[in-house]
């Protein structure tokens, strides 16, 4: 089965009856979307969730002794570069200072958004991030080996050079955390698109 998107979202001032929570459960699921009022909740979370399909709604501001928008993307890409973040602000976009724009740009948040923007503009760039996620390399792989028979998917189907073995489902893992062995097989697979592409197999 593969596995859908998860939406977690980390905002102090929302609650579970926010219309743009409300929103995102009818279209993506109850039990696909989280809510978080605290950051130190919210990494928590990420942390043990770095192999889902993650899209993160992250609102600049977070209450007091709680990391705020720039420090929490700084570190979420300390663990992967795979989740997707979206920032949301009371604030003016001229009134964000340079540093954190800067810090945004560098980690690469994939939008930043006014909380008084119209639900249909969030939900657009969260649709985006869907997507974007759907059409992955781990993610076109995960709908590859989601057709291969239970038995197919937990066997052995690779060794390395140190006689480690991995299942079919190990690789999504390897792919996701970004080990040495996924980044690997990341590129494998991109060079071999690309190989293909390139010897003529133009057929999609």
């Amino acid at each position: 089965m593969i596995e859908p998107v998860q939406i977690l979202i980390i905002h102090d001032d929302m609650s579970e009856n926010d219309p743009l929570i409300i929103t995102l459960k009818e279209k993506y699921g109850d039990e696909n979307v989280k809510l978080e009022k605290r950051s130190s909740k919210g990494l928590s979370y990420i942390h043990n969730h770095l192999t889902s399909k993650l899209i993160v709604l992250l609102d600049f501001d977070l209450g007091q002794g709680e990391p705020h928008a720039p420090e929490v993307i700084e570190k979420i890409r300390e663990e992967t570069s795979l989740i997707y973040v979206i920032i949301i602000t009371a604030k003016q976009f001229s009134s964000i200072s340079h540093e954190a724009l800067i810090k945004f740009i560098n980690n690469e948040a994939l939008g930043i958004i006014q909380s008084t923007a119209d639900i249909k503009d969030v939900v657009s760039l969260v649709d985006k991030a869907a997507h974007e996620l759907d059409t992955r390399v781990d993610c076109v792989l995960e709908q590859w080996i989601a057709k291969r028979p239970k038995e197919e998917r937990e066997k052995p189907y690779l060794t390395t050079r140190s006689g480690e073995t991995y299942t079919l489902d190990d690789l999504i893992i390897e792919i996701r955390k970004e080990t040495e062995l996924g980044q690997r097989m990341e590129r494998g697979i991109l060079q071999l698109a690309i190989e293909q592409l390139t010897n003529g197999d133009r057929q999609l």
